[in-house]
């Protein structure tokens, strides 16, 4: 087993070696660095994790936590816990306190461990683990920290009239108007959004802000699946105060094409995306303005993005939501939901 500045180790299992696959993996410039590793049995590769230091969490909370991402291993306790090892070494090394994970690579990517719900595919941007994966974090010694929900609503019905009720009451109170984002003004479109989006989960555990720089990068990716009827900004005297991020959810598309190989699965893939459209949709993220928050305009939008996504989908996932937002939780209740997934974030002392 090789740590980054310690090659001197006994392997923990007779044939094992955790090799580190290039001198240092970038995250990016400005936001820290990532150390990835592939643990290998009798030359066999059956693991792999990487060390990640995110400068910009631990510039924002003050604090020195280290974390990991892209797990993957076969079910063997040996192997996941000198993979975990091994990540360890090398944040203690760098000065990090606290090893948290799994993020790929950061809480504004995929993250979280599937730990309840693995009758079917994970929607789009959301993880998908085998259930031995936690027996193998608790072994190492990691424990939960955190529980993040993913809410499954089907759109078929009506909303219920206590639901209406409600929402005609917001809307003549807040005199809010809703509209769909502009795929033509995208750059101008992306600037709101990084505004909204920096405001409005400040709150949220684990939050640090996005750059500008990398949501304009991750708008290039948005426009290839992107649906605009789901991207929702609420607007008082127009400004907008409030928005919701819904995608379809291209993995049907993806996981259609498994069955062809090399070149074709990639072509198959590609006009899929094209020309067929997803059945379902997930609900990625909704925020208000902290000055309009606690006024129930987080309800009317909610209700208007189950009302758009309804005109086009089957079901809407609701994801990730953590255990304690009641008011999510709620509302997703309230509109005929029911909890679907659950994942967790983990935590160990260096």
């Amino acid at each position: 087993m090789l740590h980054s500045k310690n090659p001197n180790f006994t392997p923990p299992f007779p044939g094992s070696v955790v090799k580190l696959i290039s001198p240092q993996g970038t995250f990016s410039e400005q936001h820290g660095t990532i150390f990835p590793f592939i643990a290998y049995d009798h030359g066999k590769p059956v693991g792999r994790i990487a060390a990640i230091i995110n400068r910009s969490h631990n510039t924002y909370h003050q604090d020195r936590v280290g974390f990991f991402g892209f797990f993957e291993c076969v079910d063997n306790s040996q192997v996941a816990t000198a993979l975990f090892d091994t990540a360890a070494n090398v944040l203690r090394e760098e000065g990090m306190r606290l090893l948290r994970g799994p993020y790929n690579p950061s809480i504004n990517d995929d993250c979280g461990l599937l730990t309840e719900g693995f009758h079917a595919p994970t929607f789009v941007s959301m993880p998908w683990n085998p259930p031995y994966y936690r027996g193998l974090y608790t072994e190492a010694g990691l424990e939960s920290v955190r529980t993040l929900y993913a809410w499954m609503i089907p759109l078929q019905g009506e909303t219920p009239a206590r639901v209406n009720k409600i929402v005609e009451r917001l809307r003549k109170r807040a005199r809010v108007s809703i509209r769909s984002i502009n795929m033509k003004n995208l750059e101008y479109e992306m600037t709101v959004l990084h505004r909204l989006y920096n405001a409005t989960l400040d709150r949220n555990w684990g939050f640090y802000p996005i750059s500008l720089e990398d949501l304009l990068h991750a708008a290039e990716d948005l426009k290839a699946i992107a649906d605009p009827s789901l991207i929702l900004f609420a607007c008082i005297e127009d400004r907008e105060v409030a928005f919701s991020l819904s995608l379809p959810n291209v993995n049907e598309l993806f996981h259609a094409a498994r069955q062809r190989k090399g070149l074709l699965r990639f072509l198959e893939m590609a006009l899929r995306v094209q020309f067929q459209k997803p059945k379902d949709a997930r609900l990625c993220v909704l925020g208000v303005d902290p000055e309009h928050q606690n006024t129930g305009l987080s309800a009317l939008l909610f209700y208007e993005a189950y009302i758009r996504t309804k005109a086009r989908y089957q079901r809407s996932e609701v994801s990730w939501v953590e255990a304690n937002n009641t008011e999510i939780l709620e509302g997703a209740a309230l509109m005929g939901g029911c909890r679907d997934r659950t994942y967790e974030i983990f935590e160990k002392p260096l």
